[in-house]
């Protein structure tokens, strides 16, 4: 795979037509830079210039890579400039992306607790299940559901989105006192839930094979929010069933899936004095919560 400076090269020598004058850009010579593009050509496996009329110009190749190269040069312009505009005093701007199943619970009460604590900074939240693109200039902190984020990351895992299957104390109490009467209920109501953070569907008719779906969803709040008002059984994240009132966990009822939720920002960020207070803080915050699994 072609890295930045081999990116550059092409992008450089398609703007100008000429080594020469790409070479006088990049500060290099001639020579070195047409082994840089022979190198590139030969790990491609395609031709990305021909000569016309004395000028190099781009193949179909050279041009599909020299337009992804100039998206790559805008994004990192825009994290340069999103570096020379950050100071690091505990005031400004921190953007934050969110999942929109994880931030109606735990992390809205962090949120409130840290701007209030430092009402200089203004928080920017913007809830997305899209991943969040750094590169962009966009974004400064993410809370994302992974096992092992990428090395140009930094940050803390805050917490384990170790599952369980939830429902409101009146419904279990309807449907039996015990996980073993509950999982063979006839008819006993399944609310499920397909999204980014948790999938329900074939885990939860395997252990209820008698019960019904009343409810479909894709949207992990509404689920919880139909489980707390007792419409059926629903697994769950731990860090959103502890969080509701009223409603139980089946304990005996385990689930395999478990993932992680992690507050990361990028390398180049990490020494900034509000970013990291912020993503220390959450850390603290989390560790300290009784209802987030660690």
């Amino acid at each position: 795979m072609l890295d930045w400076s081999a990116l550059r090269v092409i992008l450089n020598i398609h703007r100008e037509g000429s080594m020469v004058k790409a070479a006088r850009i990049l500060k290099t010579s001639q020579p070195t830079l047409s082994r840089q593009l022979a190198r590139a050509e030969k790990e491609l496996g395609v031709k990305l210039f021909e000569r016309r009329h004395g000028k190099l110009v781009a193949t179909e190749a050279g041009r599909a890579v020299s337009d992804h190269s100039q998206r790559i040069e805008r994004q990192l312009q825009g994290l340069e400039d999103t570096l020379r505009s950050i100071d690091n005093e505990m005031s400004g701007l921190i953007r934050i992306s969110a999942p929109a199943q994880l931030l109606p619970y735990s992390l809205g009460d962090v949120l409130v607790e840290f701007q209030q604590t430092y009402p200089d900074i203004t928080l920017e939240v913007r809830v997305t299940d899209e991943m969040a693109d750094f590169a962009a200039g966009e974004i400064d902190v993410v809370f994302r559901a992974e096992e092992n984020p990428k090395p140009s990351l930094w940050g803390h895992r805050i917490a384990r989105l170790s599952t369980r299957f939830f429902a409101h104390e009146d419904l279990l109490a309807k449907f039996g006192d015990t996980s073993e009467a509950i999982k063979q209920a006839k008819l006993v109501p399944l609310v499920i839930h397909s999204g980014v953070v948790v999938s329900s569907e074939s885990e939860t008719l395997k252990l209820f094979p008698q019960g019904r779906i009343v409810m479909r969803t894709d949207n992990l709040e509404t689920s919880a929010t139909f489980v707390r008002r007792g419409l059926g059984i629903a697994r769950l994240p731990e860090i959103v069933g502890r969080n509701l009132p009223g409603v139980k966990a089946i304990e005996e009822l385990s689930t395999p899936t478990q993932r992680s939720l992690w507050v990361l920002t990028h390398q180049d960020l990490r020494d900034v004095k509000r970013i990291r207070s912020f993503i220390d803080f959450v850390k603290e915050k989390a560790a300290e919560d009784p209802t987030v699994p660690q």
